[in-house]
């Protein structure tokens, strides 16, 4: 019996259309596609709702989660209303969505054709829709960022969180946002201003103080320092909206995408003079700007020891911030989340360091037990295989080309007919371009995790053989270099009971 799926995702465009009351796109796309299946007496056996909209497979959960079922042979086809609505990011993205479909034989039922990866036109079309639909994205994108960036320039309020001290208001005339002074939270930022430049009291000083004081954060129940610093450090107070405070970088890291937003100081990023009243003057907030660049931060301070074998390296489980080392005369040393608002429990040092040493020794032996390498090596050796069919196919498509210039001069061709047979032909050679790339990255990446896996288990037996001989500081750098994150929690005191009811959930700092 065939076992059918259906995906359904909502576009951003949809996400618009539906706060102007164009109606709710999941409902209307499941009753187009249910209504297809009754048609083609197909049976649906599950539905994946892709709640969230992002433009990788690392960010919809739901993709991941049928494209795991697909590869495990759940699904004879899967209904989507168009081809686009599986992938339209980046390339390499829809060469792995391409590579899975295909790979298991699994058709892809949309409102207007059916795509079945065993015939060679269709799985032409359905790579050829992909691709088209990367370029249509790719200049939506462009156009959507040239609007933003213009709305910036002339002043106008374009994001979705509005900064405290402040309320958002329809500019009149005319499309766009600006802001207004909201008084009585315009006098705590003057505050906040004065009481730091003044008074010289810091981030964590100010938000216990507000929070005394009863007043309200704008996106917290609580003040924090972070929420204190960014007031500190927006030029939105002197009337001016910035444009690149924490824009997007992407690298690779062990052969993995990695994206980060850090954050930029006053200075290295756009700024531009805003439609909406300054609180503060702009002297003043130069000069505070002065003093962050004359206090730079150390993580743990230029004349501080490292004493905690896992220092930076431990962050609460709960709220996310790092976990700090609070030493006492009388009792043991407890590592604690620096949030005083988090319910988290601190933990006993010395349980904590011997829990992540047992972790890694149990870690050690789960490595050798499996022979990783072996499984790698053979996936590579299938990718390199898919790569030899392709550079076939871009050589194929390449001699097409060839012959329809000379087909063209030769009279057989008209320049009408050329046009169109020669496009076709281009862009087939783009697609396969770009699925040369991806599949050249993905096989990279592959061999990159062979030398690191080759290499994790003799940097880790290293660091287990000689932990007890080197310094703290020393330990810090050794789990450093085979460990990635530890996310700490504990829910219950034990002030006379076991010191180890904590959780530690910890990530080597290899790709698994």
């Amino acid at each position: 019996m065939n076992h059918y799926c259906m995906y359904l995702r909502k576009s951003r465009r949809d996400i618009e259309a539906e706060t102007y009351g164009s109606g709710e796109t999941f409902s209307s796309h499941e009753k187009q596609l249910t209504e297809l299946a009754n048609r083609l007496g197909i049976r649906v056996d599950k539905i994946y709702k892709e709640i969230v909209s992002g433009d990788t497979i690392a960010a919809r959960p739901q993709m991941q989660q049928l494209l795991q079922d697909i590869e495990n042979g759940m699904w004879q086809g899967v209904l989507v209303t168009e081809v686009e609505r599986l992938a339209r990011g980046a390339t390499i993205d829809q060469g792995i969505i391409s590579q899975v479909f295909s790979l298991s034989h699994c058709k892809i039922i949309t409102l207007s054709k059916t795509y079945d990866p065993d015939n060679e036109f269709d799985e032409e079309f359905f790579e050829y829709g992909l691709f088209q639909s990367r370029r249509e994205y790719k200049a939506i994108n462009r156009r959507q960022q040239r609007g933003i960036q213009q709305s910036v320039r002339d002043g106008k309020w374009v994001y979705n969180k509005v900064p405290f001290g402040y309320r958002r208001i329809k500019l009149e005339n005319q499309k766009g946002y600006t802001l207004e002074v909201v008084p009585e939270e315009a006098e705590l930022v003057k505050f906040i201003y004065d009481t730091y430049e003044q008074k010289k009291a810091g981030y964590t000083v100010i938000a216990e103080k507000l929070t005394e004081m009863g007043v309200p954060a704008r996106y917290n129940d609580h003040w924090s320092l972070s929420t204190v610093k960014d007031i500190l450090t927006n030029p939105v107070y002197i009337g001016q909206v910035r444009r690149g405070y924490k824009k997007t970088e992407k690298r690779t890291q062990n052969g993995e995408l990695i994206s980060s937003r850090p954050r930029r100081s006053y200075g290295d990023y756009d700024v531009f003079p805003g439609l909406h009243q300054a609180i503060i003057s702009e002297e003043q907030f130069l000069r505070v700007q002065e003093m962050f660049a004359s206090h730079p931060s150390h993580p743990v301070g230029k004349k501080l020891e490292i004493k905690f074998p896992a220092a930076g390296l431990v962050y609460c489980k709960l709220c996310g911030s790092k976990m700090v080392r609070r030493p006492h005369a009388k009792a043991a040393t407890l590592i604690m989340c620096r949030n005083k608002q988090c319910p988290n429990i601190a933990g006993d040092e010395e349980a904590i360091v011997n829990k992540i040493l047992e972790s890694l020794r149990d870690y050690l032996e789960e490595l050798k037990a499996n022979n990783i390498t072996v499984e790698q090596t053979t996936k590579t050796s299938s990718l390199e295989k898919s790569l030899e069919k392709l550079k076939a196919e871009q050589e194929k498509l390449t001699q097409q080309l060839d012959r329809a210039y000379d087909l063209v001069e030769q009279g057989v061709y008209t320049i009408e007919l050329f046009q169109e047979r020669s496009e076709k032909i281009k862009a087939d050679i783009l697609s396969v371009n770009d699925k040369i790339s991806a599949l050249q990255a993905e096989i990279d990446k592959e061999n990159k995790l062979v030398e690191l896996r080759e290499s994790y288990i003799p940097r880790l037996e290293n660091v287990l053989d000689i932990w007890d001989t080197v310094s703290p500081a020393e330990q810090n750098k050794l789990l450093y270099d085979v460990v990635d994150r530890i996310e700490y929690l504990k829910t219950e005191r034990s002030k006379r009971g076991p010191k180890d009811n904590f959780e530690l959930d910890i990530s080597p700092r290899i790709p698994l």
